[in-house]
């Protein structure tokens, strides 16, 4: 029992620390100002966990600790939005009409995906959950699955533009991409009769997470390497925004 928890411990603590690493690197290279948003979310995640981790160890009550992480995972879920959305301009970012557009458009194909997903969620949870618990598992879930199809629609989107995505927003995608896409598995998992004693939906969470910032880590790391190279490297990369670029304004 002490070893198992230790390793839940770990899980919950490890990847959180490492959030600060993460955005240590963004600031030195200076990606704080490409993606405020993203980097306002790694903050965000490492001080819910102190308030968390802080309770926890106060042996908070059970229903106040429930709701700041539902309060948390709220404003995660928010936050994963604007995120989105600063991948989906991130080729744009010379252009702020194209920017403007691409937002417009991002908030539509939002709602569309988010109704869709309520749609395919309620006709299958409807008979078997309570409508208190529906409401909030139909909110949740179809929060979800609508961002794993934004973090589709990204790779789509450079491809439509013919734009190589940066070593750095792969990374984001890829990471968010792994902790989108269990969510929903793991509340599934969560409200099954048969599990509701185990900790192993928990365990699993966590080392979606733990994977995710690691993937994080490696890219931010990446890209560091790439803008480190030589100046050879750097005028070929400039010259290859600059047609890219010229592609995008002809649109």
């Amino acid at each position: 029992m002490a070893y198992q928890h230790f390793i839940y411990l770990y899980l919950w603590v490890a990847p959180h620390v490492l959030l600060i690493a993460v955005a240590a690197l963004m600031l030195r290279r200076g990606l704080h100002k490409d993606f405020p948003i993203f980097f306002s979310y790694l903050i965000f995640e490492f001080l819910q966990f102190c308030l968390l981790f802080t309770m926890y160890v106060r042996d908070a009550t059970a229903s106040s600790y429930v709701t700041v992480d539902l309060i948390g995972r709220a404003c995660g879920i928010a936050l994963r939005f604007g995120i989105l959305q600063e991948m989906f301009e991130s080729p744009l970012a010379h252009s702020v009409q194209l920017r403007g557009a691409m937002a417009r458009t991002l908030k539509w194909v939002t709602v569309f995906l988010v109704l869709l997903a309520s749609l395919f969620i309620g006709s299958i949870y409807s008979s078997s959950l309570g409508h208190r618990l529906l409401g909030a598992y139909l909110t949740t879930e179809a929060l979800n699955i609508a961002q794993c199809a934004l973090l589709a629609l990204v790779f789509v989107w450079h491809r439509f533009l013919g734009l190589r995505m940066s070593p750095f927003v792969f990374g984001i995608a890829l990471g968010m991409a792994l902790v989108s896409s269990l969510e929903p598995v793991i509340h599934a998992w969560k409200d099954s009769l048969f599990v509701h004693d185990s900790r192993a939906p928990d365990y699993l969470q966590m080392t979606a997470f733990h994977c995710a910032v690691l993937i994080w880590l490696y890219f931010a790391q990446a890209r560091e390497k790439i803008e480190a190279d030589g100046q050879a490297a750097s005028l070929l990369q400039t010259r290859e925004w600059a047609a890219d670029l010229g592609r995008i304004i002809h649109l």
